[in-house]
């Protein structure tokens, strides 16, 4: 079987060992697939990116056990409180969600997936879910091993960024809050000047 170089994507596994840029490129590959999926998968349910996020965490919550309040779709999603309470309006509107009294606090509102939600979503995305188990279940232990070590290490370079991002936002607003000596000290002289 013929094989492409770093560049490439196709490799014959017996006699080649993909290198990292044939990885990356792969997971590339993967990335964009997803993209492609999601978009389409949006579309059939009339969703838009922000919604779609949000039914998954929903649903998510759901087979925890959990149910989430308005601040914890804001925490999961970035946007803000009063963005939360439109997406939560057109989730119920549209028969994905309903709002509840919170079991665990009466004066508080949980939000809940509807019977509809969690069917369409299976309906949707059930047989893209079972291809991943099969190519999944292919793997022998050790392959699985290396995958998951693989994107563990991809998980952690990216959080690594956004935590480094973070840091540098923090300290350029620590540094912008501290006060300006020079400006001070010339306020102190001008009120000095006033007080001769």
């Amino acid at each position: 079987m013929s094989s492409y170089g770093a560049s490439g994507y196709w490799y014959d596994t017996a006699t080649t060992v993909p290198g990292a840029v044939d990885l990356l490129n792969l997971m590339r590959r993967y990335r964009e697939s997803e993209r492609k999926m999601r978009a389409k998968t949006r579309g059939s349910m009339g969703m838009n990116e922000t919604d779609m996020s949000a039914l998954r965490f929903l649903l998510g919550e759901h087979r925890k056990g959990v149910i989430p309040r308005q601040r914890d779709f804001a925490e999961e999603l970035g946007i803000s409180n009063a963005s939360v309470s439109v997406l939560i309006d057109r989730l119920c509107r549209d028969g994905y969600a309903e709002r509840i009294v919170h079991p665990a606090d009466r004066r508080s509102v949980g939000i809940v997936p509807t019977e509809y939600s969690d069917s369409e979503v299976r309906e949707t995305l059930h047989k893209m879910h079972e291809r991943m188990m099969d190519a999944v279940n292919t793997l022998t232990a050790d392959e699985r091993i290396g995958a998951a070590k693989f994107l563990a290490a991809m998980i952690r370079s990216v959080e690594a960024d956004e935590a480094e991002e973070m840091q540098s936002r923090k300290s350029a607003v620590g540094f912008s809050s501290l006060p300006d000596r020079k400006s001070d000290r010339n306020s102190a002289s001008s009120a000095s000047d006033h007080l001769r």
